[in-house]
């Protein structure tokens, strides 16, 4: 019975010691899977980035139409939103005090007119009797005067009349540009006054884009393109117009299209607004289908070409907060975080490195959120 039991146990040991040798070697011949990491090694590249900035139009010109008489408004000759012509007429004030003004001021020309006749008469008589040495020197100068003042007088009423005329043309308000008009509230029956605009005639054959770019764009842009500050504000490095040195600009209309017309920068201010830290723009459009109208909001897209600019994959990034982290790999197959300066690509695939990594660098473009320094990768 005890040689039974201890030859058990001894086959029950080595059954034991069988099993935990072939798991041991299981578990040691077994090897770690093998990760490859997508990688690129950074040279420089040129790329085209949209500087996009948020932006107001505004016809080139845009008068506001003042009357310059004042009276009760009797007709209204527009549609708000419609295209009008130079010189149709827009307004019409009661011209009934403007006509009666007319014809008091051509009678008391009517009047001046038939005293420097009596007064030319007058003078005309004096100088016969004054050669026969009938009548002083006195008498002859005095008539003279009063004929001299009788023409004057009638200067006088003349100017006075045309005075009167055209306050009676300024009672019908015509338009001062070809372009569309927009009112400002005014309808027949309201009191035109000279203090208060009655409509706004916008020439919209060419549009303003109006648009602020910060200090830092301005810096970047007048260094890529030799600007300087000249009479007129920012132009070419040869006192050139700014329009023919920058690239042509794109409009964003607000429903996501892209407007058909190219514009060009044609205003940049030299002075950065101390207050908001940036400069005011314009860029012109032509807008021979009367797309664009005053007042839209839109954004400008300036083209800039970038060139020998590094380019990663976004998905190399490790993102720490308000920083940005890439993954280097080292001569010796591991890897090291690189925290660099970069800006996205308006795609949002890439990112264009700044400052943090060189030409030459190798990173991980896959996977990098798994990795920690000193990590083994080849």
């Amino acid at each position: 019975m005890n040689k039974l039991y201890v030859f058990l146990c001894a086959v029950l040991a080595l059954a034991t010691c069988t099993l935990t040798s072939c798991n041991g070697n299981k578990n040691k011949n077994a090897a770690a899977p093998q990760v490859n990491y997508e990688t690129k090694v950074l040279q420089p590249e040129s790329r085209v980035y949209n500087m996009i900035f948020p932006a107001t139009t505004s016809g080139t010109t845009e008068i506001k139409v003042y009357p310059q008489v004042e009276g009760l408004i009797t007709k209204k000759n527009f549609t708000t939103g419609t295209k009008v012509q130079k010189g149709q007429s827009l307004y019409v004030i009661d011209p009934t005090e403007y006509q009666l003004a007319v014809q008091s001021a051509q009678a008391d020309l009517n009047v001046a007119i038939a005293s420097m006749e009596s007064s030319k008469l007058e003078y005309e008589s004096n100088q016969k009797l004054y050669e026969k040495k009938i009548i002083s020197d006195y008498v002859l100068n005095t008539s003279l005067n009063n004929y001299n003042s009788a023409k004057a007088s009638v200067t006088q009423a003349q100017a006075l009349l045309n005075i009167a005329r055209t306050n009676l043309g300024y009672c019908t308000v015509t338009a001062p540009v070809t372009g569309s008009v927009d009112a400002n509230g005014f309808d027949v029956g309201d009191m035109a006054t000279r203090s208060k605009y009655l409509c706004t005639v916008s020439d919209n054959s060419l549009v303003d884009a109006n648009f602020s770019i910060t200090e830092a764009d301005l810096l970047s842009i007048v260094k890529d393109y030799s600007l300087r500050t000249g009479p007129k504000g920012m132009e070419g490095p040869n006192g050139n117009f700014i329009g023919d040195v920058m690239p042509k600009l794109k409009l964003k209309l607000k429903d996501g299209s892209v407007y058909d017309h190219e514009g060009m920068v044609t205003k940049m201010d030299a002075i950065v607004n101390p207050t908001t830290g940036t400069v005011t723009c314009e860029a012109e459009f032509e807008n021979p289908d009367g797309v664009l109208r005053s007042g839209l909001s839109a954004n400008v897209i300036l083209p800039i070409t970038l060139d020998s600019i590094l380019c990663v994959p976004q998905t190399a990034a490790v993102h720490m907060q308000d920083q940005t982290m890439f993954y280097r790999i080292k001569a010796d197959g591991t890897v090291e975080g690189i925290i660099c300066k970069v800006y996205p690509s308006n795609d949002g695939t890439e990112y264009y490195i700044t400052d943090g990594l060189k030409a030459g660098d190798e990173v991980i473009t896959n996977g990098a959120n798994k990795l920690s320094n000193g990590d083994k990768v080849r």
